[in-house]
């Protein structure tokens, strides 16, 4: 008798153990496929380089600026104080070069309806012998 009431006890205990459980797991479960069958929604392309600049680093204080946009970009030059140094304009698929740059490191912003849109370094790493004297 004591035997067939410990059972009972035991089965009752299991029952409702997994009644209790059961909304846990069923609400972790619909999290989990909200998370993913939200996520699948999302489309973003990043367009990450409007300009190329080749060759950079720049052995020779020369770098030319290619444009991939399909439409027009302003592209400036400073020095590492902040100076403006070059200011080109350029049109979509343009290539514009950019000469007598100094031995030192540059940065250059890219806009695009007056926002900027791209940001990076030029670095030339040799300095233009001075015409008339030895290289």
């Amino acid at each position: 008798m004591q035997m067939k009431l410990f059972c009972a006890l035991i089965l009752l205990s299991m029952v409702s153990f997994s009644a209790i459980t059961s909304p846990l797991k069923t609400n972790k479960r619909s999290l989990v496929q909200n998370n993913f069958s939200d996520s699948s929604n999302v489309h973003s392309v990043i367009v990450k380089y409007r300009v190329r600049l080749h060759p950079n680093p720049s052995p020779t204080g020369t770098v030319v600026v290619n444009s991939t946009s399909n439409e027009p970009l302003h592209f400036y030059v400073f020095d590492l104080e902040g100076t403006l140094l070059h200011r080109l304009i350029l049109k979509p698929k343009e290539e514009k070069t950019i000469s007598n740059l100094e031995k030192g490191t540059y940065t250059y912003d890219v806009f695009k309806n007056d926002e900027s849109i791209e940001q990076g370094k030029i670095i030339v790493t040799k300095t233009l012998p001075i015409r008339g004297q030895g290289a």
